[in-house]
């Protein structure tokens, strides 16, 4: 089998790397090989990404920048502290060019429609947001984001940090990177981020790095509603198909996931399609919750319904999201505006 993947995040390089030595890879990226770098906090559940990292022959704690002990999470007036359940921020850039050591990737290279398909048995879309491969999405929800790289004199937070913004459109984050520095961003639906970031890192008398605004948008619409998840000789994985937790945006180890999924189901197109829906339901929840709490989109019984559902998800896979969150904290986030 002849396997060309666009986009090497983490879905496309975990792929590549899992399938070497099992099909022809060639993986396709815009950036240069000299300033590849990744748009996000660098921040995931270690619990979850040790294991599929071990599988392409890595060990996921070398990569590790700082890991949580607890995360700060601030709601209206109120500060919270949930324990942590392995959420860490690491050396993603450095992962993902060590995973695909050994891999043809043609750097520098943005492709188009019907290049790769035409190139190769089967054409995966790697490429997040932009689907370059995949039909455009009928409807979609896109959440804007920036973020600065942060020196700090004295550190703000002594461990993760979160504040929840009051529309319930998006939060600021502030995530450590080990010594005095920090990733400090925030997304917001209705626009408000970039002067709430401002506002954080003068507050706080932070020095942004030069070159280290980053900006792009995520996307929050779950793989039951991503569709169609693939076209032709053509599939998605990672973000093209919805693969970011919308609660607190994080599309990292989903991503890598859906790739996991991909090939337990042999590349089959209807399995893999049906699994993805059912694999990652609860973030059909987490978009209604936050519909709801942003825009009052859904009705008190169904609010009640899907954020039960919610509720138990976050419970029962804390490895997965990082955080420990307990009763007191999830009330505080799920309760009635």
């Amino acid at each position: 089998m002849k396997l060309a993947i666009a986009g090497m995040g983490p879905a496309g390089a975990y792929l590549g790397a899992s399938m070497n030595g099992r099909a022809d890879i060639e993986i396709y990226e815009m950036q240069t090989e000299k300033n590849f770098s990744s748009i996000c906090a660098w921040g995931t559940g270690s619990g979850g990404i040790v294991e599929l990292t071990r599988k392409v022959g890595l060990n996921f704690d070398e990569y590790i920048l700082y890991k949580s002990k607890h995360t700060y999470i601030e709601i209206g007036k109120k500060l919270l502290k949930a324990r942590s359940d392995g959420l860490a921020t690491f050396d993603k850039p450095r992962l993902l060019k060590d995973i695909t050591k050994g891999i043809n990737v043609h750097y520098n290279t943005r492709v188009f429609p019907g290049y790769l398909e035409s190139r190769s048995s089967i054409a995966i879309d790697a490429t997040g947001v932009y689907r370059r491969l995949l039909p455009q999405l009928k409807q979609d929800l896109l959440l804007p984001t920036i973020q600065y790289k942060v020196r700090f004199s004295e550190m703000p937070y002594d461990d993760f940090f979160v504040s929840i913004f009051k529309n319930y459109g998006g939060y600021l984050w502030f995530f450590p990177l080990g010594g005095n520095t920090a990733f400090v961003g925030g997304g917001d639906m209705f626009n408000t981020h970039e002067p709430e970031v401002m506002n954080f890192i003068k507050k706080f008398q932070g020095e942004i790095l030069p070159n280290s605004r980053k900006g792009k948008a995520i996307r929050l619409l779950p793989p039951s509603m991503a569709t169609p998840h693939y076209y032709m000789n053509t599939i998605g994985v990672g973000e093209s198909v919805g693969a970011v937790f919308p609660l607190v945006g994080e599309g990292i180890l989903p991503s890598m996931l859906t790739a996991d999924i991909l090939m337990r189901t042999d590349f089959d197109r209807y399995s893999y399609s049906s699994s993805l829906k059912k694999t990652f339901k609860a973030y059909e929840d987490a978009y209604k919750f936050i519909l709801h709490k942003s825009k009052h989109v859904y009705g008190l019984i169904d609010t009640v319904i899907f954020s039960l559902g919610l509720f138990r998800y976050i419970r029962l896979n804390s490895k997965y999201i990082g955080v420990k969150a307990g009763f007191k904290e999830l009330y505080e986030l799920f309760k009635p505006l």
